[in-house]
């Protein structure tokens, strides 16, 4: 939820596609608020690293959020290919700053992180993004799911010293991710005491936020953002479920190299 709320707050962008090549780095520290876990009723407070490292050459990038390949880049449109990761869940109190898990979740096992693979496409041909990515994990690992999002960002204010934007987006899965994340089996129903629960696949998750960035000078940089999360469809019905909605926060302050 986090990453998908502040993907906009971001240094002002420069003009000019080659602009885009080289590298990229940023380190800093931040304040996160969020659910232990997605459903979960009991938050965590973090003070945490926040960074980023990557290289581009053209239709290539890697860095630390994952690898991407662009087959279309303009821009109005961008379509392409990318490789990420899913950090999974705990079955206890997750550490770090996007872990997720706790301790109510004993018995329910540990779902492994796994890497993906998908596609992603965005078009701003009306000045306000329109996002769109599906992500699968391999077969038997993680998840071993499909999942997707669809996102759209309205720009609110945009200079060289201050960006803020509104974003919206919808989470949806297949069977076996919803089934992975709120779903309950028989096996873990017999060490948790919980009903056996299967959800099928469709929408699990609705995302709202504001995110801002304030260039304080040439380098150093603020970040914000405050959002809302709420579960939808089985997601929102499923044992696991203690809170159907709440909010989720990030402040933080970094160095642009």
């Amino acid at each position: 939820v986090l990453a998908a709320l502040t993907s906009y707050a971001d240094e002002p962008a420069k003009d000019g596609k080659d602009s885009k090549d080289g590298w990229k780095a940023r380190a800093g520290v931040g304040v996160i608020v969020k659910p232990e876990y997605d459903g979960a009723k009991d938050y965590r407070t973090l003070v945490t690293p926040m960074g980023e490292l990557s290289w581009r050459r053209g239709w290539f990038e890697i860095g630390t959020s994952g690898i991407s390949a662009w087959a279309i880049d303009t821009p109005d449109w961008q379509l392409g290919l990318k490789v990420g990761y899913d950090g999974g869940r705990e079955e206890k109190k997750g550490n770090g700053p996007f872990a997720s898990g706790s301790d109510k979740l004993r018995g329910m096992g540990k779902l492994e992180g796994t890497v993906e693979a998908g596609v992603f496409a965005e078009w701003s041909g009306l000045g306000a993004p329109i996002s769109f990515e599906v992500m699968r994990a391999p077969h038997n690992k993680g998840h071993g799911g499909t999942h997707g999002k669809l996102g759209l960002s309205l720009p609110m204010h945009q200079d060289k010293e201050l960006q803020i934007a509104a974003q919206l987006s919808l989470g949806w899965g297949d069977q076996r991710y919803n089934q992975a994340y709120y779903g309950v089996t028989e096996a873990q129903a017999s060490r948790t005491g919980r009903p056996v629960y299967t959800p099928k696949s469709g929408l699990n998750h609705f995302d709202a936020g504001l995110s801002g960035t304030w260039m304080l000078d040439q380098h150093w940089a603020a970040t914000g953002m405050v959002g809302y999360s709420r579960l939808l469809g089985d997601a929102a019905k499923s044992p696991l479920t203690e809170r159907k909605s709440g909010p989720v926060g990030m402040l933080g302050i970094g160095y642009n190299f």
